[in-house]
């Protein structure tokens, strides 16, 4: 999961992103009395044909069912999208819609009393979602944007053919995984495919996942409130586990280099034997590989470690993003904002999103026509415990420290307690978790 800049970082760019980029100020455009139109601020990147084709379908679908209203969209994705997010919500411009997420990354907005609570629309579909779904986002127990689905951002994603190949199985343990690494560098492929450029991925796609195995969901609830630390034995020891398969070569070779999306076509294309990665790349397998490839991929989680005091065999999870909507919309156009909500969350959106890879919240059966990683990713969401992401639960400033000292310790500068204590400083002194900074 990408990293948002705070609040105080995104207060200096503000005159030049918005003179930059179409600016989007809610109710203020002259529409024709029977049609309304919303602006709506979508974290979509359109060069990826997987989220594209299924967004597009949806959108066609809305606009057939819903001629009154018009939607008028605007996309980015990553650092970008936040850091115009952050600097519409600082000069009062949100637009009327907008891609949001259910904890810290997208929380100064959230927070903001700019964005409206949806639980007097919410309230009667309940029953609807998964559970895990609806938890409160807001402190009083708001919900600021209906997920689409429940995210599992580490996956290790593993071709049994190749396995096959090389006369090896699905390790069991770390030191079975390292010992993986000679035979498998040998024979030309990459042990582990993982592009890292922007730093969020180490992150949010293994450490947060190793964090569970280490100290589980209660030491980390402690180490965010101040009642443990990040300098602990438990966190430095899933930063540990990082550096030793850097050091053995286990990782695509200059990782931390690599645009998002390297280590997706190494994988699609059988250059690598295991892929690590959020369960949203379900997608783009199902549309990049081949019948073959398809068949042979199975869903796994990172091996066993030593004295573990979390869950098992456990991923990382949180519920997914969704719309939320302006806090001045008011009768019809609050109306017409909700109906994109429902339409994008609910039955429709989610089953036009079940045939193009995804596993909606939206309480329903995969259709039979679903693709079949799809279906791999379903059971494999209905049998895997899940522990916190971090950059969910922690300030986003402080994940951006945390990421970077990640590609600093892969490159020996720093060691794992090293960083563990340099993110422990800021923490202290900075995470709102502790009572301090936002």
């Amino acid at each position: 999961m990408k990293q948002v800049l705070n609040f105080l970082s995104a207060l200096l760019p503000v005159t030049l992103l918005l003179s930059a980029v179409t600016v989007f100020a809610s109710g203020t455009d002259e529409q024709p009395d029977d049609v309304i139109t919303l602006k709506v601020y979508a974290y979509l990147d359109r060069t990826d044909k997987g989220d594209s084709l299924s967004f597009d379908k949806i959108v066609a679908a809305f606009e057939e069912q819903h001629p009154d209203i018009n939607l008028e969209f605007d996309y980015l994705t990553g650092n970008p999208y936040h850091n115009k997010l952050q600097a519409m919500n600082a000069s009062d411009q949100l637009p009327d819609l907008m891609t949001l997420w259910p904890g810290k990354r997208t929380g100064n907005v959230t927070g903001s009393g700019k964005i409206k609570d949806l639980r007097p629309w919410i309230d009667q579909y309940r029953d609807d979602f998964k559970a895990e779904a609806l938890t409160p986002q807001g402190p009083n127990g708001e919900i600021f944007e209906l997920p689409e689905k429940i995210t599992a951002t580490h996956i290790m994603y593993t071709n049994t053919g190749l396995l096959e190949e090389l006369g090896l199985s699905y390790p069991k343990t770390l030191d079975e995984l390292i010992a993986q690494g000679e035979v498998i560098r040998a024979a030309g492929y990459i042990p582990i495919a993982m592009d890292n450029k922007d730093g969020w991925q180490m992150q949010s796609t293994l450490l947060s996942a190793l964090v569970e195995r280490t100290g589980g969901k209660a030491w980390l609830e402690e180490a965010r409130v101040g009642t443990a630390s990040f300098s602990d034995p438990e966190f430095v020891q899933a930063l540990s586990v990082i550096e030793t398969l850097h050091d053995q070569g286990l990782f695509s070779p200059g990782m931390n280099q690599a645009e998002y999306g390297r280590a997706l076509s190494d994988f699609v294309n059988q250059r690598a034997v295991y892929f690590i990665d959020g369960e949203w790349r379900t997608t783009n397998l199902e549309l990049e590989s081949s019948p073959e490839l398809r068949e042979a991929i199975v869903y796994n989680v990172f091996p066993r470690l030593p004295n573990e005091r979390g869950q098992q065999n456990s991923t990382a999870i949180v519920p997914g993003s969704g719309y939320g909507m302006n806090a001045n919309l008011e009768g019809a156009k609050a109306e017409a904002a909700w109906k994109w909500i429902w339409f994008y969350a609910g039955p429709e959106g989610s089953g036009i999103k079940a045939n193009e890879g995804v596993v909606p919240a939206y309480v329903m059966d995969l259709p039979a026509s679903a693709p079949v990683l799809t279906k791999k990713l379903s059971h494999f969401l209905r049998d895997t415990p899940g522990g916190y992401v971090l950059d969910d639960r922690m300030d986003g400033e402080g994940m951006g420290l945390l990421n970077t000292g990640l590609q600093e310790m892969m490159l020996g500068t720093l060691t794992p307690q090293e960083l563990g204590d340099k993110y422990e400083a800021w923490v202290a002194e900075n995470d709102s978790g502790r009572g301090r900074g936002n």
